[in-house]
């Protein structure tokens, strides 16, 4: 945390793949805020409410591990930090930077995990991927777990039934809450237990999923056109953004999901045009590289520290070029 390092007197920059930082733009992604004249107020807000929670767990720390005074009531979780520089862990193709953050914040683009490289997927998932066209994937990770879906088998139909309705191939990430737990085996639907995102994505039509920042993530990057159906935190955000670049329909809160809203969802990502806008958006988004982004940014504020025998500007890691959006779909790039 901030306070250790700078009490230590370390060079800190934050990094996080959510705003924290206030802009006019457009709200904090915890807030509900909908009048742009209150979008820098959500922050404050949100903050004062985080800083309220965890107020006397920081000032343990600080006065029996670090020997500084504690906060005062009034002090801002965030706001209390010093003049630090911060970075965003997201495509500025996706979220450009905002006009009135300064230059001590910098939008590093996304980072990625090369899963697909060491993956090898199970035969009947290759062959039934062979039998016919590219499916569109619904799943919505780990929030089976953390927030478990209230009527798996309630969403399960509506999931299937707007397959059939859309004459649609299915990929149902079953999770760990009953989603996808099928009386009849279908045909057009196939039931995933785990595969890395970045190797199943770029052979799915389109992706509908919970809206989780990695996740959005690696479907714009496979240049899928997303449905967002967010439950909680951050997830209404990202789901507003895709919206926003043409990439897919309005998110669909969890408690609002229906086969009427799903089936328009599914044929808005069937759209040409917005297959085309998600094809140029992960054409743009190709050449990020979050890690070194977030490198180079570090060094830009704290300069002196660079190690004399460190590469200027090789990336941390090499593209792969099996899993290039330009291979898959470099026949749009013009």
């Amino acid at each position: 945390m901030w306070i250790a390092c700078f009490r230590f007197e370390f060079n800190t920059m934050m990094m996080f793949d959510t705003v924290t930082r206030p802009t006019s733009e457009f709200p904090h992604p915890l807030s509900r805020v909908k009048q742009p004249v209150a979008y820098k107020l959500s922050y404050q807000i949100v903050d004062s409410l985080i800083w309220l929670g965890i107020r006397d767990v920081i000032n343990g720390f600080r006065k029996h591990h670090l020997k500084l005074r504690p906060a005062t009531y009034l002090s801002g979780y965030y706001s209390s930090a010093p003049d630090l520089p911060y970075g965003y862990i997201w495509s500025p193709h996706l979220v450009p930077k905002p006009k009135d953050w300064g230059p001590k914040i910098d939008v590093v683009g996304f980072c990625f995990l090369d899963l697909a490289s060491n993956y090898e997927p199970p035969d009947a998932l290759v062959k039934w991927l062979e039998r016919g066209d590219p499916p569109i994937y619904v799943g919505f990770g780990s929030l089976n777990l953390q927030q478990p879906v209230q009527e798996p088998e309630k969403m399960t139909q509506i999931i299937l039934t707007a397959l059939e309705e859309t004459g649609q191939r299915g990929i149902i990430n079953k999770g760990w809450g009953g989603l996808g737990d099928v009386k009849e085996p279908k045909d057009f639907v196939y039931l995933l237990d785990n595969c890395p995102h970045d190797w199943l994505f770029l052979r799915c039509k389109a992706v509908v999923h919970h809206g989780g920042a990695g996740t959005t993530a690696a479907g714009l990057k496979a240049a899928c056109p997303t449905t967002v159906v967010p439950f909680f935190g951050d997830q209404p955000f990202w789901g507003e953004q895709v919206h926003a670049r043409g990439v897919g329909p309005a998110p669909i809160p969890i408690d609002e999901f229906s086969l009427e809203k799903l089936v328009d969802a599914i044929r808005f990502m069937l759209d040409p045009k917005v297959k085309g806008s998600a094809i140029d958006l992960a054409l743009a988004m190709e050449n990020e590289d979050g890690a070194t982004g977030a490198v180079k940014a570090f060094y830009k504020h704290f300069p002196g520290k660079k190690s004399e025998s460190e590469p200027e500007n090789e990336p941390l890691h090499a593209h792969s070029k099996l899993h290039s959006i330009r291979n898959w779909f470099g026949c749009f790039s013009g």
